[in-house]
């Protein structure tokens, strides 16, 4: 969102001029090198997270989504949790993400079954 509101603030600034300078063109080598780290794809990183979140007890499904060093995860869980117990499995999962691919820096997760059922839709788009 922020990069959109740049955007629009340096094309109104330059007077809707299409150059592109240097400076631009070194950050966008920037993103694309943020695509594959090290000989792993995103979706191979996301597949060592999902195999070590699978592992930890109370966790019943998961989907994972790797974009540059996050990882978004959606947690199903054993029903009838209690929230203390579901914060720490939560904690499990971030330091589990973390240990199976070392190139993640932080992790987003949720147990909200919408936002789950979201994330599990670009797991799949993206292993397609």
């Amino acid at each position: 969102m922020k990069k959109w509101i740049v955007f629009g603030m340096l094309l109104f600034l330059t007077g809707c001029r299409a150059e592109m300078t240097e400076e631009s063109q070194q950050q966008l080598h920037f993103v694309k090198a943020e695509q594959e780290v090290g000989d792993k794809t995103p979706e191979e990183r996301a597949l060592a997270i999902k195999m070590r979140l699978d592992q930890i007890e109370g966790v019943i499904g998961t989907a994972v989504v790797v974009e540059g060093h996050t990882a978004i995860i959606g947690l199903r869980m054993q029903k009838g949790m209690e929230q203390n117990e579901m914060d720490a499995v939560k904690r499990k999962a971030d330091a589990a993400a973390m240990e199976a691919e070392a190139s993640i820096e932080s992790t987003s997760i949720t147990t909200n079954s919408y936002i789950v059922s979201l994330i599990e839709d670009l797991e799949r788009k993206r292993a397609g």
